[in-house]
């Protein structure tokens, strides 16, 4: 399928705004001269903002439509989602401490385990979000809920038990780092 073809068939869908601005064209290039390592990151930083910018008007517009406990329940899911697909917990099934190692030398963030409670304390350094989907100063705070999805799965696969978390400090709410709290349940 050539260039003219697929604009025909994605305006027809609605895309051509999308598709446009991803074209070699509309990066000042032709279409046959190779694309710089400087290009590419610009397209990937491009759509990567597109994406945000997306996701918070695509929330934006669901809103009205979702009860609250729908709303959270559906980006729980996505936080669940997430985790999976990223493997981290899988790889350290029945080893919190390494997935602990891991989140401090990725993420730097400080895990404290009191096992006598039964409670994991999850904090993150002074940062934005580290979501790719989250732009902190639009994303609305209801979206932590992904986070709490995160954090479920994750804790749940490492420790072969049910968990319930709580959001104690959150970026999108107002700090200037996230703290969960994880509760082992079974």
């Amino acid at each position: 399928m050539d260039r003219r073809e697929l604009l025909r068939q994605t305006c027809g869908m609605g895309l051509c705004a999308c598709t446009g601005a991803l074209m070699p064209e509309s990066l000042g290039m032709a279409a046959d001269q190779p694309e710089s390592a400087e290009r590419r990151i610009f397209r990937l930083q491009w759509w990567q903002d597109h994406t945000k910018r997306q996701l918070v008007k695509l929330w934006e517009l669901l809103e009205p439509h979702l009860s609250e406990k729908t709303r959270n329940e559906i980006i729980e899911q996505l936080g669940r989602n997430c985790a999976k697909s990223l493997g981290w917990a899988q790889q350290c099934k029945g080893d919190p401490e390494a997935f602990f190692k891991r989140m401090w030398d990725s993420q730097k963030e400080v895990i404290e385990y009191d096992r006598d409670k039964g409670l994991i304390t999850i904090t993150t350094p002074e940062r934005d979000c580290v979501c790719a989907m989250v732009d902190s100063q639009k994303t609305p705070p209801y979206f932590c809920q992904c986070s709490i999805g995160w954090q479920k799965e994750t804790y749940e696969t490492i420790l072969g038990k049910r968990v319930d978390v709580t959001v104690k400090e959150s970026v999108l709410r107002g700090s200037k780092r996230c703290v969960f709290e994880v509760k082992i349940l079974s």
